[in-house]
């Protein structure tokens, strides 16, 4: 049985994110305190806070709308309030999310402040999509329950959430975040707290492609999107990256490099180590026995049958709902 106390989750920072993880517990039946810790007149805070209540209330209508609400909206607004104090009584709770802007001395300072009001077993967990666990725990005292949850937009519909950690977090605050990620339907990733984490990282690569393809005019950037959505996005679909270099091949990617390199002159597309050393090994993927993943004993063909199957049915589906 599920008590209430364990129901109820605190985000402070009322931006874009944190109103998206709000509305993800308040559709899952948490009750969610919404917290806005910046200093603002009486004024501004109201207008603050219609401002959040009307995109709440878009986003809620939006969700009925595509048939992807199971419960009254009213019901799910409900589960959500606002507040502009930093007390005990909404800090002394399982969960806290901070979502304040990116800026490391406005977390350090909010984190000084919070710290003595978080409960005994609070878990502190930063939305920053770039700051380290190493510059955020000079704001805490207990450090072995800070962590970093990277949500991506719009936070309450994608499934995947970066839960960064240092060593000094420990398992117990780790499993007690999986799990309350879990039952709110969302894909939590473990991951050693890291410059850029995974996403954004891989992320922030493939974008300055995209813009240096677009500005060096080898095709408008309509076509490259289009390239994009239907080609390489489309196969990630069903694909992780790692298993699409395996059943192409490591070979592949390593003559790919040496040509993009040579012809482009430039060191970002230089071959990583381990392609090399895998190279040298002659572990290149499904046909070899091994690549970045180890396939003795799988059955290759039914591995690709398997996806194949999976790209056929999202083919289908983008076709029938117009989205090539």
């Amino acid at each position: 049985m599920v008590s209430k106390k364990d129901r109820e989750v605190t985000v402070v920072g009322p931006g874009r994110m944190g109103v998206g993880i709000a509305l993800a517990f308040a559709l899952k039946g948490f009750h969610v305190t919404l917290i806005d810790a910046k200093e603002r007149t009486e004024e501004a805070y109201g207008t603050l806070e219609k401002k959040v209540t009307k995109e709440l209330q878009a986003n809620v209508k939006l969700l009925k709308k595509i048939a992807s609400l199971q419960v009254p909206p009213r019901r799910v607004l409900a589960h959500v309030a606002f507040s502009r104090e930093l007390t005990s009584e909404h800090l002394n709770v399982p969960f806290v999310f901070e979502a304040i802007p990116e800026k490391p001395e406005w977390k350090i300072d909010l984190f000084r402040k919070i710290s003595p009001l978080l409960g005994k077993k609070t878990l502190l967990a930063s939305t920053t999509s770039t700051i380290d666990l190493k510059t955020l725990k000079a704001g805490v005292t207990s450090p072995e329950r800070l962590m970093i949850t990277h949500w991506l937009n719009p936070a309450f519909i994608i499934p995947l959430v970066e839960v960064a950690v240092s060593k000094e977090t420990d398992a117990e605050s780790i499993k007690r975040m999986k799990t309350l990620l879990i039952r709110i339907g969302k894909v939590p990733v473990v991951l050693k707290d890291s410059p850029g984490f995974i996403v954004p990282r891989i992320q922030a690569l493939a974008m300055n492609e995209a813009i240096r393809i677009y500005e060096e005019g080898v095709a408008p950037a309509e076509e490259i999107d289009r390239a994009i959505r239907t080609g390489f996005a489309f196969r990630l679909g069903v694909l992780g990256l790692l298993e699409f270099v395996d059943l192409g091949g490591l070979d592949i990617l390593y003559y790919a490099d040496e040509f993009l390199s040579s012809a482009l002159g430039s060191r970002r597309f230089e071959k990583p180590k381990l392609v090399e050393e895998k190279m040298r090994k002659g572990e290149i993927g499904p046909r070899s026995g091994k690549g970045i993943f180890d396939y003795q004993g799988v059955d290759v063909r039914a591995l690709f049958e398997k996806r194949y199957k999976a790209l056929v049915k999202m083919l289908r589906f983008a076709k029938e709902n117009r989205l090539l």
